[in-house]
């Protein structure tokens, strides 16, 4: 016994990192069977008000901390493969290899500790208090027929460029100045919304994001949400909302966009709600297709000239940047998204249209469009 407290005493200070890691992994599944204890003591508590505190701290930065990080950790992933090959021939490899080990281990640790444990919470769903249940074809095709009438009807006060697209009523800088003005009423009502965090940032390298098809980062150990600054108009209000969501410990990607579109709704600017209905359109047209085709095809032919134009030079501008670029960045962050314990990986994107559905049940808007049709879409 005294030998086995001998080697454990005299092993090396760094290897506990290592031994963290499984301790953590575990922690999130236990977690995951007691959410209340993690609402407690966890995320409506110390994580709120720690990540408040930081991202308060780095939203007085014009800049992006966390771009820096990212480029910082670019040139030394770069200078660590030429190491490792010196080291190779000369001797020491193994040694570079735990020391990389124990760097990528506290990274996982700390990023635990300070918001990834967000990704056990209870749903969102619970949280606000939405029933979310298994939903009939007719739902979503109702659903979605008030969304296009609703980004109709948005459409029609918007600004437009010369080609007649939709543009933001101001500079994009204002924007994310502006995304405070939707989350204060959610605040009010919901507690999960309560509270000050630093403002979405403009990424300096947006370009070079688009490639790989990433419209925003949110980094917990900066607390900061990063926008990509390059996106048409049409969705950056959205996806600037979606980033915030993740400073509020929305970690889930389907939360975070509900959380997106509840915040659009409860902006006062008319561009923030048609960029939060639109992104709403999408999800549910999306999987309304992959349920019934034909009925998607009849209810495309409701779209406005407007909105029809606005999507199809979203969808204009992605094309270029199409490739296998963005095919590897979707499989890292498919794999990102399994490793924190969200099974469907990317397909979790779609379930957004669960949280729509509860909420426009909710209202009784969708029972009253079905009752009053006798059946929806029974005309199709």
């Amino acid at each position: 016994m005294r030998d086995v407290l001998f080697r454990l005493k005299n092993l090396p200070k760094s290897l506990i990192w290592i031994l963290m890691v499984p301790v953590f992994y575990g922690l999130g599944h236990w977690l995951e069977r007691h959410p209340e204890v993690l609402e407690k003591y966890y995320a409506g508590s110390v994580q709120k008000v720690m990540m408040q505190g930081i991202s308060t701290a780095t939203g007085l930065l014009p800049f992006s901390l966390a771009e820096i990080l990212f480029v910082v950790h670019g040139i030394a992933l770069f200078i660590m493969v030429i190491l490792f090959a010196v080291r190779l021939v000369k001797g020491g490899a193994l040694k570079l290899l735990y020391q990389a080990a124990v760097y990528l281990s506290a990274v996982y640790v700390l990023f635990m500790m300070i918001w990834g444990l967000n990704y056990s919470r209870q749903p969102l769903a619970v949280t606000i208090g939405l029933e979310v249940r298994p939903y009939a074809v007719e739902e979503l095709y109702v659903l979605s027929e008030l969304l296009v009438d609703q980004a109709n009807e948005l459409r029609t006060i918007q600004h437009t460029n010369d080609e007649g697209v939709m543009k933001l009523a101001s500079d994009r800088q204002a924007v994310f100045s502006r995304t405070v003005l939707g989350y204060e009423p959610l605040g009010e009502a919901k507690a999960i919304f309560r509270g000050r965090w630093g403002p979405p940032k403009a990424v300096w390298l947006s370009e070079a994001m688009l490639y790989t098809g990433i419209t925003g980062i949110f980094m917990p150990f900066t607390g900061e949400a990063n926008v990509n600054s390059r996106v048409p108009d049409l969705l950056l209000p959205a996806n600037a909302m979606h980033e915030k969501a993740h400073q509020m410990g929305i970690a889930r990607e389907d939360e975070a966009n509900y959380a997106a579109y509840l915040a659009c709704m409860s902006h006062p600017d008319a561009d923030f709600q048609y960029s939060g209905t639109v992104l709403a359109l999408i999800h549910a047209t999306n999987a309304l297709y992959r349920e019934d085709p034909e009925a998607y095809v009849v209810l495309r032919q409701r779209y406005g000239e407007g909105l029809s134009k606005d999507l199809e030079a979203y969808s204009a501008f992605w094309k270029p940047y199409q490739g296998k670029v963005n095919d590897t960045a979707d499989q890292i962050n498919d794999t990102y998204l399994k490793t924190n314990r969200q099974a469907d990986g990317v397909k979790s994107y779609g379930r957004m249209v669960d949280l729509l559905l509860a909420d426009f049940l909710s209202d009784g808007e969708i029972i009253a469009s079905i009752n009053a049709d006798g059946a929806s879409g029974s005309d199709r």
